[in-house]
C-alpha cells in the first residue's frame, strides 16, 4: 500500500512513491506501459496535487516520457481539452497533446462528451490504446469516486490509488468505501 508520510518533504514523498510504482510495475514483466489512475472519495482531498507532484518526478526519472490525463469534472491545469469525438483529433493524436512546460510533462484533458449515439466507453479504449504506444507511463486524474467520467479509467487502469485527507476522512467512512469497492469492479492497490 502506498503512503504518504506527512513529516517528509513532498519532493521526498513524490520520489518514494514513484520507486514504489516502478516496483510493482517492474513485477509484472508482460506489461509495457503502466496506467496508474488516482481518485478520491470526495472533491478537494488533493488528487491534482498527487497526481502533479508525481508527474514532475516521473519526468525528471525519464523526460518525455510520463503523459498526465486528466479526466477529472474541475480541469485546473491550463491545458487544451480534447473532444474525442472529433474524428481529426483521434487521427492526429500527438498534434493535440499539450506539453505544460511548468510540469516538464505532455498533458491531455478530456472535455465532457455530449450524450449522442457513439459510445464513450469505445472512445475511450481507442484512445488509451493510442497513449499507451506514445508514453512509457500513464498516470489519471479521475477526480472524485462521483465523478461518472472517472469511472471508465479507474476500471481500466493498472493500479488505482485512493488520495486521502486525514483531516477530513474518517476510519468509518473508509470502511465503508472498502465495502462499497468489495461489491464493484473498482479495486484499489494503494492510498
Amino acid at each position: 500500500m502506498l503512503m504518504i508520510f506527512s513529516k517528509t518533504p513532498k519532493t521526498t514523498s513524490f520520489t518514494k512513491i514513484r520507486l514504489q510504482i516502478l516496483s510493482k510495475w517492474l513485477l509484472k514483466k508482460e506489461q509495457d506501459c503502466p496506467v496508474v489512475a488516482f481518485t478520491s472519495r470526495l472533491r478537494k482531498e488533493g488528487v491534482s496535487t498527487v497526481t502533479t507532484g508525481l508527474i514532475k518526478s516521473f519526468n525528471t526519472s525519464d523526460p518525455g516520457k510520463a503523459l498526465l490525463l486528466d479526466v477529472s469534472l474541475n480541469h485546473k491545469r491550463k491545458t487544451r481539452t480534447l473532444d474525442i469525438t472529433d474524428a481529426d483529433v483521434m487521427s492526429n493524436l500527438p498534434d493535440y497533446i499539450t506539453h505544460d512546460n511548468k510540469l516538464g510533462s505532455d498533458t491531455i484533458a478530456l472535455g465532457n462528451l455530449p450524450e449522442s449515439s457513439f459510445n464513450i466507453d469505445d472512445l475511450n479504449k481507442e484512445l488509451l490504446i493510442k497513449i499507451k504506444e506514445l508514453y512509457n507511463i500513464i498516470l489519471i486524474d479521475a477526480g472524485a469516486l462521483n465523478n461518472s467520467k472517472g469511472t471508465f479509467w479507474l476500471v481500466n487502469s493498472d493500479y488505482n490509488i485512493l488520495v486521502v485527507d486525514s483531516t477530513r476522512t474518517t476510519r468509518e467512512s473508509l470502511e465503508h468505501q472498502k465495502r462499497e469497492f468489495e461489491n464493484s469492479e473498482i479495486s484499489i492497490d494503494g492510498s
